[in-house]
């Protein structure tokens, strides 16, 4: 793997797991001296990069709930997608 892990760096850490999933879907024989070390970094950089992405969606989820931006009440995040009773047809 070019790049060791960064408990900073999103990118670098995807980047991680990019190439690892790309190592291993290429593997015509498993070359199992070098697969156990290799998950091992891949899963402390999926980590990183889970423990990022929990950060990121929980401050968003701050500024949606502070600023009531989806033009409702604060508190209340915006919905994305419609509900069930808006997409029925009568």
């Amino acid at each position: 793997m070019s790049d060791e892990l960064d408990g900073a760096s999103f990118n670098k850490n995807y980047k991680i797991l990019r190439e690892t999933a790309d190592w291993l879907s290429g593997q015509k024989e498993p070359d199992i001296d070098r697969l156990v070390p290799r998950v091992e970094t891949a899963m402390k950089a999926y980590q990183i990069c889970k423990d990022r992405l929990d950060k990121v969606q929980a401050t968003l989820g701050q500024y949606f709930d502070l600023a009531g931006e989806d033009g409702g009440e604060p508190g209340r995040r915006p919905r994305i997608a419609p509900t069930a009773d808006e997409t029925e047809v009568n």
